[in-house]
């Protein structure tokens, strides 16, 4: 089994460095790259989740995987890939304090945007609220926020891609 984690771990390494690359390179274009890196997550994870249990199952185990494997190994590669993007972002943004500022505001500009729909649609002490939540935003959050969406994408994708991949020996 360590075979299996070595090379998920390797390919949830790499989804990880693409995933930082992403996001600061969005970032250096001067946008707000949350969004941007989210939706490059819904799709790389997927993609480095496949092409982990493809390997395994064709080149390391002569065409079989179970379900129990495939769930296994999408683990690791998304979970890897989840833990050393929020590790990137989080020293990234603290290092490059103006894309996070930029950040912000961009959440802020929104809020304030949606303001007269917010307040009419939930009343402006929800309004008020949601300001003064999204004016306190921190790195760590911008950071989590981005783990927690690489592990529900992962999980869900893990899932699908395990029973699409699945030989058993029998």
């Amino acid at each position: 089994m360590s075979k299996y984690f070595s090379y998920a771990f390797k390919i949830g390494v790499l989804g990880a460095l693409f995933s930082i690359v992403a996001f600061f390179g969005l970032g250096m274009l001067g946008q707000d790259p949350t969004l941007p890196s989210q939706l490059f997550s819904f799709v790389s994870v997927p993609v480095f989740v496949a092409a982990a249990l493809y390997f395994v199952r064709w080149k390391v185990n002569q065409n079989h995987l179970s379900f129990a494997e495939g769930m296994t190994i999408g683990f690791v590669v998304y979970v890897t890939n989840a833990i050393i993007s929020f590790l990137g972002l989080f020293l990234g943004l603290i290092f490059t304090p103006e894309l996070f500022e930029r950040i912000k505001e961009n959440k802020l500009q929104i809020t304030l945007d949606k303001k007269d729909f917010t307040i009419e649609q939930y009343g402006q002490e929800v309004f008020d609220l949601t300001y003064e939540s999204i004016s306190n935003l921190t790195v760590f959050q911008v950071s989590i926020n981005d783990l927690i969406w690489k592990i529900i994408f992962g999980l869900f994708f893990t899932i699908i891609i395990s029973i699409i991949l699945r030989k058993n020996l029998n």
